[in-house]
Formats: C-alpha cells, sequence, structure tokens
C-alpha cells in the first residue's frame, strides 16, 4: 500500500490514449487499491458530547418518518473528506517521480486525467458511510412516547387537580391509548386508582390491552404520582447506541432490550421514571419515536441522570421474521 504500481511501459504515461485501455484502467484499479480513499473514517470524529448526539438523533428520525435517506441527513451535518485531501498529501508525492520519468510533471492535463481516473476507481472502492464515525459507546437519548397524535401538545393527559394523581386525571382517549400501551384498560385503572370522573368524550369501546403490563400498578401510580406536573404524557426511555439507532427501520417493530417507562412534560421539562419489567417490543401504531434533541429539556438535562445507568439495546428482527 502507498506504493505506484509499475507501469507496463516506462513511457505509458506520454501516451493520451494509455488511460483508457485494458492496461491503463488496471493499472489506475491498482493505483486506487494501493492509495485508498476513505470518506469517513473514526479518527475524523470528535468527542461527541450527548447533546450533540441527541440532535443527531433528531435528525435521523425525523429522516425516517419523512422518507429521507440517512446518509443524506447525516452528510449534511458531517461532510465526508474531500478526494484532494488523499490525492495531495498521498498519491501525488509518490506518484510524481514517475511522471517526472515521463516528461508529465508539468503537464497539467495530463496529471487531471490521472486524478480523475484514480477518483472515480477509489470511490468505487470506498465502502465507508457516515455511521462509521460512530462507536457503541457514542449514545443518545432515545423515547417512545404512547400516543397516536403528531405533535407532542396534542399527546397529553392531564389531572383535574393542581397535581398529578391516578385518581384525578382526565379520562380521555390520550390516556386510554397509553393505558392500553402499557398493558392496562381503562377498567383496570379505574379499578386500581379509584378514579370515578366521567369520560372527557366517548371512549373507543374495542380498546384492548396492546400487550402484557410492562409496569405493575404501584409502579404506574407511582409515576402518575411523581409527574410534578398536571399535564404529561407516557413514553420509553433509554440511552442507546448511536449505530443502532441508524440501523432501525421505523416503519417496522422495535425492541426496547431495556428500558423505563416515564411520564414526561415536554412543555415544562419534569420527568420521572420506573424500571420496565423486562424487553419491550413497539409497533409503529403504538405511538412516535423522539430523541432528547426533539424537546427543550431532555431527561438528562431534566434530573441530571446517571446515564451508564440508562444505558440499553435497541433490536430488530430481520424483515422476513417481523
Amino acid at each position: 500500500m502507498f506504493t505506484v504500481p509499475a507501469l507496463p511501459a516506462p513511457n505509458a504515461l506520454a501516451d493520451p490514449a494509455f488511460l483508457a485501455s485494458t492496461a491503463g484502467e488496471t493499472w489506475i484499479g491498482a493505483l486506487a487499491e494501493n492509495f485508498p480513499h476513505t470518506r469517513y473514517w473514526r479518527d475524523r470524529s470528535d468527542c461527541w458530547s450527548l447533546k450533540s448526539l441527541n440532535a443527531l438523533a433528531a435528525k435521523i428520525i425525523d429522516a425516517r418518518y419523512d422518507g429521507l435517506e440517512i446518509e443524506e441527513v447525516m452528510e449534511t451535518e458531517f461532510p465526508p473528506a474531500e478526494f484532494g485531501q488523499t490525492w495531495y498529501h498521498k498519491v501525488a508525492p509518490q506518484l510524481r517521480s514517475n511522471l517526472a520519468e515521463a516528461g508529465l510533471d508539468d503537464d497539467d492535463d495530463a496529471i487531471d486525467a490521472i486524478r480523475y481516473a484514480w477518483e472515480d476507481q477509489a470511490a468505487e472502492r470506498d465502502d465507508s458511510s457516515v455511521a462509521d464515525l460512530f462507536a457503541s459507546y457514542d449514545r443518545c437519548e432515545l423515547l417512545f412516547r404512547f400516543s397516536a397524535e403528531r405533535w407532542l401538545d396534542d399527546a397529553l393527559v392531564f389531572s383535574h387537580r393542581s397535581w398529578p394523581e391516578t385518581s384525578e386525571l382526565a379520562i380521555t382517549t390520550n390516556l386510554q391509548f397509553a393505558l392500553n400501551n402499557l398493558g392496562y384498560t381503562m377498567g383496570d385503572f379505574r379499578k386500581a386508582s379509584g378514579n370515578r370522573h366521567p369520560a372527557d368524550c366517548a371512549l373507543p369501546r374495542n380498546a384492548r390491552r396492546r400487550r402484557a403490563p410492562i409496569i405493575s400498578h404501584e409502579q404506574l401510580a407511582e409515576i402518575i404520582d411523581n409527574a410534578c406536573s398536571t399535564s404529561f404524557l407516557f413514553c420509553l426511555y433509554a440511552i442507546v447506541p448511536i449505530p443502532e439507532l441508524i440501523a432501525l427501520d421505523l416503519s417496522r417493530p422495535v425492541t426496547f432490550e431495556k428500558c423505563w417507562v416515564a411520564t414526561m412534560d415536554p412543555i415544562n421539562g419534569t420527568f420521572f421514571d420506573v424500571p420496565a419489567n423486562g424487553p419491550v417490543t413497539v409497533k409503529p401504531e403504538d405511538g412516535r419515536f423522539l430523541s432528547g434533541g426533539h424537546l427543550r429539556w431532555s431527561p438528562e438535562n431534566i434530573c441530571c441522570l446517571h446515564t451508564p445507568y440508562y444505558h440499553a439495546a435497541v433490536t430488530q428482527a430481520a424483515p422476513e421474521n417481523c
């Protein structure tokens, strides 16, 4: 590597038709093999802060929901290394003596022709991607909110009092939807909490639990009573590797191998969590993903969380197994 391949003839580069010949293409291919160009490599990345990775995660999630290419979105934030860097610092110095022997050291057209041919071959060989900038220890705050509403302020549940309490929550479709995703029916909730408020509107009669309970009745009461706000939403929370988020297809089920169930007020900045009782798989119809970058205050900002405690993995079955 980093040596100019031997020419088929001493003055081959002096022949304008050489690069277009089979021998020329082979030589350029060997040149690209010996002097590879990598658009992205780990050494180019800084020590990413959680805040910057949250912002990137928000762009990734938005791109997934908008049907955009993740690579294109990420490349606007992290432009690839220019071919000129590799050419001028690695290829050209080694190639200069060969060009001088062929009398081409001052022939800009010939030099440019070699460079462009090398760039084409090097680009074909480069399989790096912007995801290569990140390692498994580069993590972001990932949330999944249990709401069918697109906008956060439309997804909230409310208390009838000036404090949060299970027996005082307004009986709404938002609450019913969240409870079903936590593994409870509205009847289960009323029985456990003693909530006797009439429903604010007609609730769907065919609403069912979407899964077995992922927290106990006691834990549910705990996150509601400690929500520190009279309006909040229910969500899953974990701090996950950015490469795992990049790999997810949000149109298919996603599994949090470990996560926490939380109440969060995204407007005023409150957060309280309890651990889920096992892995939780969510489907697109269960709600929407978001990251700390979507929020004015992320959970870590709000609570000064000990982030390693919340480290977890997100996985996805292969499409044929879904």
